[in-house]
């Protein structure tokens, strides 16, 4: 598990092998973007929340899709003390190219996104190719000034 922001932490899936350093993270939220349905409850955590939305590795995310996952980012964000594990298999490209896009929704600069997660998750792959394109980016980038900004917690996305 990588903390990319203060808040937010990024990695292969949530396994009951990964429970108690989830717990020992103090994590309140649990987004699994693979495309295997989630081990974990919210009564193991205990967590807020366990949610899973689909999304098929090494394909474009669909625009609703996309703006669900960082929807669910944002939200575990913005509660009191939110801190949230962001997920999918191995923890290279969908949950680290979700991730990218919320930061991207928040203001991150492209680039500037991308190195904040790959200082600490040094195998991902934010904004993968095959999982973005050029409508999804700008839909992403309006949707996050239209509802996310400013932050109402600036902190949990800032570098740790």
């Amino acid at each position: 598990m990588f903390r990319v922001t203060n808040d937010i932490y990024v990695g292969r899936f949530a396994s009951r092998e990964r429970l108690a350093e989830l717990r020992d993270l103090k994590v309140t939220d649990v987004l699994n973007v693979s495309d295997t349905s989630s081990q974990l409850t919210t009564e193991d955590g205990p967590f807020r929340s366990v949610t899973w939305i689909d999304i098929e590795d090494r394909t474009l995310i669909p625009t609703e899709i996309a703006i669900e996952a960082i929807d669910t980012v944002h939200r575990s964000l913005i509660a009191d003390d939110g801190r949230i594990y962001l997920h999918c298999m191995a923890g290279w490209n969908r949950s680290p190219t979700v991730l990218w896009l919320y930061l991207l929704a928040c203001g991150y600069a492209a680039n500037e996104a991308a190195q904040l997660i790959c200082a600490e998750a040094f195998d991902a792959v934010p904004g993968h190719s095959l999982l973005v394109d050029s409508n999804l980016l700008a839909t992403v980038v309006s949707h996050g000034r239209d509802n996310y900004l400013p932050h109402r917690r600036p902190t949990a996305i800032a570098s740790p």
